[in-house]
């Protein structure tokens, strides 16, 4: 961690000093204090610096970019997740799916916005200020215009995954939307933040 006047503006999770050192999670206030946690990191290991995990669209990604590479690396990136109450999630979800919407310049729809997982469907409403409640439906094998589908076991990897609806659709036949764009712009790749035991890199 690193701290000013008191206060945590900088932390990532380390293996232990030494040769090979790897920081992962690593989130920040700004940038200045990334670049400070990325040099006293290096300063702890002698030789050969830290080997960094990309988590494209944080502050140290942007801060690190010209020191850190970018190459994937095959490795495992996908943790395990379950979502007991996929409506009660989304609801959560609905001011950051709005500020995706009005931030990208996709268009917005003209109805609800609706994720069916077969045995049942989220119906989310598009408001003039806002995303509306979540709406519970029944089964839906197919989501309609304007909707998407996923598979219930990779909601989880759709909502918190590295490959996103664009990802997961060339990957998983269950899972596909009817409006592409809209879709893509809406569950976009992200880096897994679930904190585990394990640094999965």
């Amino acid at each position: 961690m690193l701290e000013r006047g008191g206060a945590v503006v900088a932390s990532a999770r380390t293996t232990l000093p030494g040769d090979g050192v790897l920081v992962a999670e690593a989130a920040a206030v700004d940038e200045a204090a990334a670049r400070e946690l990325l040099r006293g990191v290096a300063a702890r290991g002698p030789g050969v610096g830290p080997r960094v995990v990309h988590r494209a669209g944080t502050v140290p990604a942007a801060a690190w970019r010209e020191w850190v590479d970018h190459t994937p690396r095959g490795r495992a990136n996908q943790y395990y997740v379950r979502v007991p109450d996929p409506a009660a999630l989304l609801d959560r979800l609905r001011p950051l799916l709005w500020r995706r919407l009005t931030t990208t310049g996709v268009d917005l729809p003209d109805g609800d916005i609706v994720l069916s997982t077969f045995g049942a469907h989220y119906r989310v409403p598009v408001l003039a200020d806002g995303l509306g409640e979540v709406v519970t439906g029944g089964p839906r094998q197919y989501p309609g215009r304007g909707g998407a589908a996923v598979a219930p076991d990779h909601l989880p990897a759709l909502l918190f995954g590295p490959h996103g609806m664009a990802g997961l659709t060339r990957l998983r036949p269950d899972v596909y939307a009817t409006q592409r764009e809209l879709f893509h712009t809406l569950f976009p790749p992200l880096t897994a933040d679930v904190l585990s035991y394990y640094l999965p890199y």
